[in-house]
């Protein structure tokens, strides 16, 4: 009886000891992956999908830069850079001695540079969504003061505007799980006046785990 009772008390000592290094080792992982700072960068392209903008511009091409660091096992807390430059709509540049400052901005091209605080959720190792909001400062080419004051519902000097996004994508693993391919569909507005200018694009972003 002794014996029997000597070795439940040691098999419940065992137990006891493996579910503490078990769990250690889950609570050093996880503070380790807490140390880590996600960088990514990629190209991404957009078209407008208000009906305004559409009427006069097309493509954007641009850039994009993030950095993030993980918050918890499946969120993560970063900031992201982009430069978007929007193309005019072919053949649209039909312009008179006595256009406007307004009108000829309106058939050129512009950027927009925008820096967006951002939160983002990652179901499992591939599949992520996010959200994402900051500021906006546009340039026209035909005149930098006017920004996207060729819009009616804003200012003729309309540089600065609040930029919010949200998004949904996918990352490929490359090679190994440090380096990642990341896809995503992104939804983005500039808003000022009480009036937004929406774009519907995607981003290719390549991603490294330091």
């Amino acid at each position: 009886m002794k014996k029997i009772l000597l070795l439940f008390l040691c098999t419940v000592f065992l137990g006891n000891l493996f579910v503490a290094a078990q769990n250690q080792d889950q609570t050093e992982r996880l503070l380790r992956k807490k140390e880590l700072v996600y960088v990514e960068g990629g190209i991404n392209m957009s078209l407008p999908v208000h009906i305004q903008m559409y009427r006069s511009h097309r493509l954007a091409i641009g850039i994009n830069l993030r950095a993030a660091k993980p918050i918890s096992s499946k969120t993560e807390f970063g900031v992201r850079f982009e430069f978007d430059y929007r193309f005019i709509k072919k053949n649209s540049r039909n312009l008179t001695p006595e256009s406007t400052l307004e009108e000829r901005a309106l058939h050129s091209n512009f950027s927009l540079i925008t820096i967006k605080p951002n939160f983002q959720f990652n179901w499992n190792s591939h599949w992520f969504l996010g959200a994402e909001t900051g500021i906006g400062y546009a340039i026209s080419d035909e005149d930098p003061k006017i920004g996207l004051g060729f819009i009616s519902e804003y200012d003729s000097s309309e540089q600065f505007g609040s930029c919010s996004g949200l998004y949904i994508g996918r990352y490929f693993t490359i090679k190994n799980q440090k380096k990642k391919l990341g896809i995503s569909l992104s939804f983005t507005n500039f808003v000022a006046n009480w009036h937004a200018e929406n774009s519907l694009g995607l981003k290719f972003n390549y991603r490294l785990k330091n």
